[in-house]
């Protein structure tokens, strides 16, 4: 195409202020925004401001396929669009700027009536009216990535080549668009893989700790009573030598025995996976229960009041782990009541769920211990696994419950567990 014929059709060189407020804000778009949709959609909403044209597109390439692919459109029919894509070999404007990796106008490629005598012009525009178009390339590090489009009917001008240049412009912000945000994500991954390193050192030192406080609290709950145990047997051996009474031995070896067991029953309790044997419970049946049993253990010493009266929704639930749950603690709230105190259990019906509340007026849990209550092996008594609320909490999440605990130091601690009620309709 002469040089003459296109300077002809650049009616205007210079830029207007509108125009340079539009590129500089599709500029802090593309440099603020990492979402390539939203950028795509953005650039693409502004592009009519700054060319004239009736409808224009964004293809994607994806050069290892040879697929060219929509990702924005402005006004052109799906039946255009379709065949623009799956033929694209006849849309040598495209295939123009695939082999060049230049901006291009139809006009700069064949004369008009050379474009209305082609496959392009006869399967595709001539049928909406469209004669002029151009189209630039998106590249991404002088690799093609993709093009933007623009067409206008035969009764309009040709684009000038200012039009080509503020398309060049706007393709060139959307390959910096891609490569900001390839590289948002390359970084991204960076840090996710970092922080998986740190993490999994986290875990695995977490563990270690965790091994450690097992080591510790095994030691000490079963060499103690190994030693009593020891002493036990020897003293029953001189003690039946001599036929002396040895009762008091037998229950020392009695309570020693038991303490191991204990020890062991509770390790293998956290250690293996919850299997429970549900079925519909009664939950303030078997609180009267358990609050009967500990009234008939501690007599007059604790004084444990109830709110159980009002009926509640039944839960599923494994009623040996429910009263394993709140033996655990009760035990913990007569503990810490001590002789002559008042220990609380009471229910609570909502809508989907129960909640029972252990309250005790004991001296309170200081906040720094709170968040490490229900760790395994944490314990501030002197002896004991530390694994009585881990256990607790563990068989509560089994039951798709969940408990907190709410302590002030001098003024009592509530542990409220909650679980879903049931409901037969949701029953698998």
């Amino acid at each position: 195409m002469p040089v003459a014929r296109i300077d002809r059709r650049v009616n205007k060189k210079e830029l207007t202020v509108d125009e340079l407020e539009i590129i500089l804000k599709l500029n802090n778009i593309v440099s603020s925004n990492l979402d390539m949709d939203e950028i795509l959609y953005s650039v693409h909403s502004y592009l009519p401001r700054l060319i004239l044209h009736s409808k224009s597109v964004i293809y994607f390439y994806h050069e290892r396929t040879g697929v060219v692919t929509v990702q924005s459109n402005i006004g052109l029919s799906e039946k255009l669009l379709k065949i623009l894509t799956e033929n694209s070999e006849i849309n040598f404007l495209l295939q123009k700027i695939l082999e060049t990796k230049k901006a291009w106008r139809v006009t700069d490629i064949c004369s008009v009536e050379e474009i209305k005598n082609s496959q392009y012009y006869q399967s595709a525009l001539r049928y909406e009216g469209y004669l002029y178009a151009m189209g630039a390339p998106i590249l991404l590090d002088g690799n093609l990535i993709g093009t933007v489009h623009a067409v206008r009917p035969e009764s309009r001008q040709d684009f000038s080549l200012k039009d080509l240049r503020m398309l060049e412009l706007v393709a060139n912000l959307i390959g910096t668009g891609f490569k900001n945000a390839i590289a948002y994500e390359k970084e991204l991954k960076e840090k996710e893989h970092i922080i998986n390193m740190m993490e999994k050192k986290v875990k695995r030192a977490e563990r270690l700790a965790a091994l450690g406080r097992a080591a510790a609290v095994i030691a000490h709950e079963v060499k103690n009573p190994l030693t009593s145990i020891r002493l036990a047997l020897y003293s029953i051996e001189k003690k039946s030598a001599w036929k002396m009474d040895f009762h008091e031995d037998l229950k020392i070896l009695k309570e020693a025995v038991d303490r191991v067991s204990r020890t062991t029953e509770d390790l293998l309790h956290f250690s293996t996976d919850t299997n429970l044997r549900v079925k519909e419970v009664d939950l303030n049946e078997l609180l009267k229960c358990l609050v009967a049993e500990f009234k008939k253990q501690n007599g007059k010493d604790i004084i444990i009041e109830t709110s159980l009266n009002k009926p509640v929704p039944p839960v599923l639930a494994d009623c040996e782990k429910l009263n394993e749950i709140f033996r655990n603690l009760l035990s913990n709230a007569v503990a810490a009541t001590g002789s002559g105190g008042t220990v609380r259990i009471s229910s609570s019906p909502s809508f989907d769920h129960v909640a029972v509340t252990v309250e005790d007026w004991g001296s309170g849990i200081p906040v720094e211990i709170q968040q490490k209550i229900f760790e395994p092996f944490f314990t501030t008594k002197q002896s004991g696994t530390g694994l009585g609320l881990a256990i607790a909490k563990k068989n509560i999440e089994a039951h798709g419950g969940t408990i907190e605990v709410k302590s002030e130091p001098g003024w009592g601690t509530k542990f409220i567990v909650t679980l879903p009620v049931y409901n037969p309709g949701r029953r698998e």
